[in-house]
């Protein structure tokens, strides 16, 4: 895949059409002084990184590069990046983190969700505070 592309196709298609090819594979897209990517590969990079993460997008400059790489390694995942390394740097637990990451976010959400319940209870009863932290004590 050349990067030229990326001037006639839109982030989001070239990343679907490179990750046909590199299915358990981290794909990184270089944009101006960013890399891209979406999905699943954006959860990860959100799991590991603590990147955040609109619409399934995850961007992170250039200069960055080296701490994503470096995690990636650590965790033995492999990844690629389009225009520019395409050679495939070799890890085969990609889908034990996914699992994982998948794992932490709906985690993240029920406690979210959980949070916002305490908060309604607390501001209809301020006496609700000790109730709720005196039965999470006892857990």
């Amino acid at each position: 895949m050349n990067v030229i592309m990326e001037g006639k196709m839109k982030l989001i298609d070239l990343y679907n059409s490179a990750k046909e090819q590199y299915l358990d594979v981290v794909v990184l897209m270089k944009s101006g002084g960013f890399y891209i990517t979406y999905n699943n590969d954006a959860l990860l990079l959100n799991y590991f990184l603590h990147y955040k993460k609109i619409n399934d997008k995850v961007g992170f400059p250039t200069n960055a590069l080296g701490a994503v790489e470096q995690k990636l390694n650590e965790n033995e995942i492999s990844y690629v990046i389009i225009g520019e390394k395409e050679n495939i740097k070799k890890g085969n637990n990609y889908y034990i983190y996914l699992k994982k990451a998948n794992e932490s976010l709906v985690i993240d959400n029920m406690c979210a969700s959980l949070i916002n319940k305490i908060k309604n209870k607390v501001s209809e009863d301020f006496n609700n505070y000790k109730q709720i932290k005196d039965y999470l004590d006892e857990l």
